[in-house]
């Protein structure tokens, strides 16, 4: 008996338990349940628990089996589709929608021919972030994004460098000089959930999980966004970029003027080797820039912004370097950085999950996201922080 056989006889014993569970529910119907009829609701949940565990299991084992078929196919190292690479993942784009909608369907054991469409759980987290990444202002600015399966993630913090020198043929080559420390990063946890009617879930399809899912995926971004840029370490979160220890500062008394401060900050970032190539402020500090001119009693504006194509919409820009607006930067404060220096790791297990048992007698789903991330910068000195005084 395969995986695919023991998956659909727990399926069935599973329905035999939810109809039993139905009809103890319309027995009892309104009245307080008696302590034999408590019992065997305990004991259906149970098993209905138990068989979904099971079905889930076997599935999973049956498409790691297929997989593993796919990736010894001659035909799969060959490249089966014109154009692709050999390696590169076949694995069509999908909308947020189509994510949770299928989230949902492996969830309830629902074998399809979509079944085979179903993603492996680091096919699913690396879909996640690609969904929700357009939606994070830090994710957007161009940061490296990291994945990993580890509790933690350790970077190399590189304390010296390397001592090099002339030397002539056959001479000892220079050694030492070189020294680094290992930075150690806990991605953590950030989720949003809710219950969703069944008699929408069904009737909708993925068009109307797909406004749902990019709610969530919404909330889980801008919960990452406000840990990212101003968070402290503090409580459940992690420490963000503007709160990282070393990162460099400039002080400005007076409030913003020109653009002097930006030279400044550039400058500070190329004497330790880094090149801002993002900015990011309140959307109250970029409307304060938006309102200098170019000279006293002028009306041509120090700033503009850009229309761009069609595609690309509003690029805002300060001396060339891209700005970023985001409402959980204070006022006073901005960041200018490299964001190749600036490290996103997200664990592999970041995804939908779905559970019915928890709505079961309200006829409904019960939907989260959950992602677990971090952000790191192991060269503090590719950040400079900007505060603005009156």
């Amino acid at each position: 008996m395969n995986h695919a056989e023991i998956a659909r006889i727990a399926f069935e014993k599973r329905e035999v338990a939810t109809n039993k569970l139905r009809e103890l529910t319309d027995r009892v119907g309104k009245r307080s349940l008696t302590s034999p009829e408590r019992n065997e609701e305990t004991r259906l949940l149970d098993d209905i628990k138990e068989d979904d565990d099971n079905a889930k299991r076997h599935i999973a084992a049956s498409v790691a089996e297929e997989m593993a078929m796919r990736v010894t196919s001659p035909l799969h190292e060959m490249g089966t589709t014109r154009g692709l690479s050999p390696n590169r993942s076949t694995v069509p784009g999908v909308s947020a929608g189509e994510m949770l909608s299928r989230s949902i369907s492996e969830s309830r054991g629902i074998t399809t021919t979509g079944t085979g469409k179903a993603f492996s759980p680091e096919e699913t987290a690396r879909n996640f972030v690609d969904l929700l990444a357009p939606q994070s202002v830090v994710m957007q600015s161009g940061v490296q994004r990291v994945q990993t399966s580890a509790e933690t993630y350790a970077f190399p913090v590189i304390r010296s460098d390397f001592s090099a020198g002339f030397v002539g043929e056959l001479d000892d080559l220079p050694t030492g000089g070189f020294g680094a420390d290992p930075l150690k990063v806990t991605p953590k946890k950030i989720a949003a959930a809710d219950m969703l009617a069944n008699e929408l879930v069904q009737d909708g399809g993925s068009s109307f999980l797909n406004p749902v899912a990019k709610s969530l995926l919404r909330s889980v971004a801008l919960g990452f966004d406000r840990e990212a840029l101003v968070g402290t370490g503090a409580g459940k979160g992690f420490t963000g970029i503007a709160q990282t220890a070393g990162i460099q500062t400039h002080a400005v008394v007076g409030g913003l003027k020109d653009l002097d401060p930006f030279v400044t900050a550039f400058g500070k970032l190329e004497a330790a080797n880094a090149k801002a190539t993002a900015i990011v402020m309140s959307p109250t500090a970029w409307a304060g820039l938006m309102a200098l001119c170019e000279a006293s009693g002028s009306l041509k504006p120090l700033l503009s912004e850009s229309a761009g194509s069609p595609t690309a919409g509003i690029q805002r820009s300060i001396l060339g370097v891209p700005v970023w607006l985001s409402s959980f930067m204070p006022d006073a404060d901005i960041l200018a950085y490299e964001a190749d220096q600036v490290f996103a790791v997200w664990r592999k297990d970041a995804g939908f999950q779905i559970s019915e048992q928890f709505g079961f007698l309200k006829d409904g789903t019960a939907v989260r996201a959950i992602a677990r991330a971090a952000i790191a910068v192991p060269n503090a000195a590719a950040v400079c922080k900007i505060t603005v005084s009156a």
